[in-house]
Parts: C-alpha cells; sequence; structure tokens
C-alpha cells in the first residue's frame, strides 16, 4: 500500500501536466454565442427601433432582423437568414440555407416569433432575390464586442447600411 502513494502522485502528476483538460479542447471560437445590435432609424417622418440578432455557432449562424415602431409594442417585421458557417483565419463564410419571416396571428398581426422556409418554397423563391447566398465577413473580437463586415447587397464595397456591424454579446 504504501509504494502505491508515490505511484498514485506520479501519474496525478503525469495526467494534470501532459494531458489537456477538457476545456481546452471543447474550447468554442471566440465567435460564437449570441450578439446583438440595436438601432433607431427613420424613414418618411416616421422612428422605427431595429434589433439585430445573431446567434453563432461554430458550424451554423441564425441572423433575425426585427423592425418595431418606436411608440408601439407591436412587432412590424421580423427579416430572418440562416445556414451554415465556415471560418477562416479572420474570416467567416455564411452559407444561407432558410429565409425567415414574422409569423403572424388570426388578426395578421406579427406574433413575434419566425417562420422559416427553404430553397423550394414560394416563400423563398419569392424573396431569395434580394439576398446573396454566400456572404465572406470579416470579423474581430474584443471581449464583449463583435465587429463584423459583409457586403450583403453583392455591389463589391462594404459601405452600405448594415454591412459594417458591431454587435454586443448577450
Amino acid at each position: 500500500m504504501k509504494k502505491c502513494i508515490p505511484f498514485c502522485f506520479i501519474l496525478f502528476l503525469f495526467i494534470s501536466l501532459f494531458i489537456p483538460s477538457c476545456k481546452s479542447l471543447s474550447d468554442d471560437p471566440e465567435f460564437t454565442g449570441t450578439w446583438q445590435f440595436i438601432e433607431k432609424i427613420t424613414s418618411d417622418g416616421l422612428a422605427f427601433n431595429t434589433t439585430r440578432t445573431l446567434i453563432l455557432t461554430e458550424n451554423s449562424y441564425e441572423e433575425t432582423y426585427t423592425i418595431q415602431r418606436e411608440s408601439s409594442s407591436v412587432i412590424s417585421s421580423i427579416i430572418g437568414t440562416k445556414g451554415s458557417l465556415e471560418m477562416g483565419r479572420l474570416n467567416l463564410v455564411f452559407e444561407l440555407k432558410e429565409l425567415g419571416t414574422c409569423t403572424l396571428n388570426e388578426s395578421e398581426i406579427c406574433t413575434g416569433n419566425v417562420q422559416w422556409f427553404d430553397d423550394g418554397t414560394k416563400y423563398w423563391t419569392d424573396n431569395i432575390i434580394y439576398f446573396k447566398k454566400t456572404v465572406t465577413g470579416v470579423f474581430e473580437v474584443i471581449g464583449t464586442t463583435l465587429r463584423l463586415t459583409r457586403d450583403l447587397n453583392r455591389d463589391g464595397d462594404f459601405g452600405d447600411t448594415g454591412e459594417d456591424v458591431t454587435f454586443e454579446k448577450i
């Protein structure tokens, strides 16, 4: 029994020093998580609060853009995109697989929930012309901030509204 104690101690040291921890084996990339960007926009004299929520995993994404009139609790519209995600050294490649829109109640009012449509559905066919199926984004994470730059409208630059966004982790 006395010989077992030094052997067990040496074995414990070996395991703790030379085998990486389970946490380091399962560390997610720094961009994973739920991110949000909130801003106020005006159109035709009306003010709207917009919330862009981006959920990133190691190999998928879901992004919803919620539009709500400033003086109302009713959600006006939701635009959603969902798909696969591939990571490069400093970029992310978003591959669009589904489009989303607000689920309406019996009074045709947005419920705040998203209904998803994939390729082959009427909603997809009617709306895919407004989206790019593959988008590459450059990202930078600093603490709880994600800066993501993407050419969403296929014009070759990142200068348009919504193409250079700084999200906060929630």
